[in-house]
Order: structure tokens, then sequence, then C-alpha cells
């Protein structure tokens, strides 16, 4: 009864976690709602350039000698080849190497094509654009980005992507959160780290400075690396600053297939070692659960066993070739 009370501390950890990360987001929008109904008169967007050609309806602002037209409103600062500028409507077109910045935010996009509703503080980037999380090696991009300039969350939509240097995840939808560096996926998921890939439904990963600290993963995950692939309902995942999964947990119809074992649970906590000195490899160090009424299974494809359990321990080289394992707690031999 303890083991199982154990089990459900887990759970309530979990749920925690998803609360934590989950909920301000949920009740960001209300907020926000409360803050969009006092109106407030809109900035005028100020257009400068080196030439300027006048259209019925706007005016063209073109590059010339070196310089590039600017727009700017605010904290905004729009630079780009062209700017149409339609004063009477507070709008401009941007196109040709588009870079966009908010100083207060510190966020900056570059695209091929942007449009900026000065009244409402809408922003649509398209044609490659990318946004900058803390520097050129990492970045968000996809097909189309959306953003807000009074809000602090940026959308990306269609092929969306988060990426540096070890660490790129895609998805259908991105959201990224800029006052908490939180990057939101929905649809498709996938990531690939350095020492491991993960697929799910949902995930949360949060980008500090220039590395991902920790991911969260719900609805049909899938870990795979070398030899072994890993399924659950959810999992999280601790990085180190070199972009590799330093530990993760899996939690709900945990299933295990390896080229040496494999294994039914409904808890698992793996951490993975840095090299040892004696054998200059890689180990991760697996720990399996079960509860009161679904105990482990396992079998183990190297001597051909199979038994049930209430704590399993394995040990993987870097090839996630088994080491050793260890059976606990009224152990039963099926085979």
């Amino acid at each position: 009864m303890a083991k199982f009370s154990g089990i459900a501390r887990i759970v309530l950890v979990f749920s925690f976690i998803f609360v934590v990360f989950a909920l301000p987001h949920i009740s960001y929008g209300a907020s926000e709602g409360k803050k969009s109904g006092q109106k407030v008169k809109p900035l005028k967007i100020v257009v400068k350039g080196p030439k300027a050609k006048f259209e019925k309806g706007y005016t063209v602002f073109l590059s010339a000698e070196g310089k590039r037209p600017v727009a700017t409103q605010g904290s905004n600062y729009i630079e780009a080849d062209t700017i149409k500028y339609f004063q009477d409507k507070n709008f401009v077109i941007s196109e040709g190497n588009v870079v966009f910045k908010n100083f207060e935010k510190n966020i900056e996009i570059t695209s091929g094509y942007s449009e900026l509703y000065g009244n409402t503080g809408d922003v649509i980037f398209s044609l490659a654009p990318r946004m900058y999380i803390s520097n050129e090696n990492m970045y968000v991009g996809g097909e189309k980005v959306f953003m807000n300039v009074n809000e602090d969350k940026v959308r990306i939509e269609t092929n969306a992507f988060v990426t540096n240097e070890n660490f790129r995840a895609y998805a259908d939808r991105v959201e990224y959160i800029s006052k908490s560096n939180l990057s939101k996926m929905f649809g498709n998921v996938k990531i690939f780290s350095t020492n491991l890939n993960v697929s799910s439904d949902i995930a949360f990963a949060t980008v500090n400075s220039n590395f991902v600290s920790n991911y969260i993963a719900y609805g049909n995950v899938v870990s795979e690396s070398k030899n072994i692939v890993a399924k659950s309902q959810s999992l999280v995942a601790n990085f180190r600053n070199t972009n590799e999964i330093d530990n993760f947990t899996m939690i709900t119809n945990v299933v295990v297939d390896g080229k040496d074992l494999y294994v039914e649970a409904f808890y698992l906590f793996a951490v993975i070692s840095n090299s040892t000195s004696s054998t200059n490899q890689k180990l991760t160090f697996y720990t399996f659960n079960g509860t009161k009424d679904k105990r482990i299974f396992y079998k183990n494809k190297k001597e051909d066993t199979t038994l049930e359990c209430d704590v399993l321990e394995v040990v993987m080289d870097e090839n996630n070739e088994m080491v050793s394992s260890t059976a606990k707690g009224n152990v039963k031999v099926i085979r």
C-alpha cells in the first residue's frame, strides 16, 4: 500500500506540473480580454526612408544609396527593402529582408514579407519567418508567424519548428510565450536531441538562454534511441546545458521494447550518465514501478526469461544493450 501511495504522489506531481505550465496560459486570454477592453488610442506608425513614391491611397518607401526605409510605432521597429504605408488605415506592408524588433519584449523576427496593423497591434509574417529567442542559433519558424504587439504570445503555424545547434522540435503549431520563455507545441510534435528523439500530441519546452531546460510531452508519447523504443501517455525530460537529455520520467501505460528486453509498467524513471572513467561510455539507469493492480511485466530477451515484479532496475550501455537487470518485490517467474 505504501508503494501505491508513492505512485499516487507521482501522479499528483505530474498533475501539478501540468497546472503550473498550462493554467497560466489558459487564463491568459481572459485577463488579456479585460485589458483589451480598455480603449487606448493607438499610436500612429511613422515611416521614413531615403526615397518615396506616392500612389493613390498609400506611399511606397524604397531603398536607395545603401539605406533602407524604417517604420516605427512605440517600441516596434521595422526595416525592409520596401515599405508601403497606408497612412489613413495606420497600416504598413514590408517586403524584402524584413527585420522586425520589439524592444520592450526583446523580440526579433526576420521574414520576406510582413503586415503591421497599427490600430490593433497585429503583425503577420510570411516567406521564411524566423523569430530569434536568444542568439542567431536558437530560433522558431514556420510558414507563417502571427503576433500582437500588446501581448506576450507569438503563434507559428504550418511546419512550425524550434531549433538550436543540438535541439530541434517540429509541430503543426507552436505558441511562444516570451515572458516565460515557454514554447507550446501542438499536433505531430517531434523533438530531436543529441541522445533521444521524442514524439507526442502536445509538448511544452522551456527555453533558457541558448539551451532547453526541460520538456514535457502529453498524449501518445514515443521515445526512440538506438536499439530501444519507449511509449507512454506522458513524459518529462530535463536537459543539460549541452541540450542533451539528463533524465526523463514516463508515466501511464509505459511500454519499453528493446534489443534485450520488453517491459510493461506504470512508471519509468531514467538517468543518462556522462561517460564513466572506467568504461569511457555512457550508461542509462532505468527504474520501473508497477501499481497494486498492475504489476511490472518483464521479458529478458537475452536469457529468454519472463517474470512479474513490483520494481525493476535495468542498466543499459550507450548502444542500449543491457548490462544488468534486477527484479524486486514479490517476484513471480512466468517462464
